[in-house]
């Protein structure tokens, strides 16, 4: 199983993925990944705040790979 570091936009540091043979992700470790559900817990936590974070949110998405609260590591 291949391992990569990549560098999370939205965390701004490097997160880990596990691959399998034809390179389809297996598992992403990052303290801000939920595994079961396959979310983002800072792009959760950023949809669901007041205003400031919302409009936060707007802005940022235009430099962000995926709008949603998914990992756009494991698509």
């Amino acid at each position: 199983m291949p391992i990569e570091s990549i560098h999370c936009h939205v965390l701004g540091a490097h997160v880990t993925r596990i691959t399998n043979l034809e390179g389809e992700p297996l598992r992403i470790i990052c303290a801000e990944y939920e595994e079961p559900t396959g979310n983002c817990r800072l792009k959760k936590g950023g949809r669901e705040g007041g205003p400031l974070s919302q409009l936060l949110e707007r802005v940022s998405e235009e430099a962000l790979d995926s709008k949603s609260v998914r990992c756009h590591l494991c698509a």
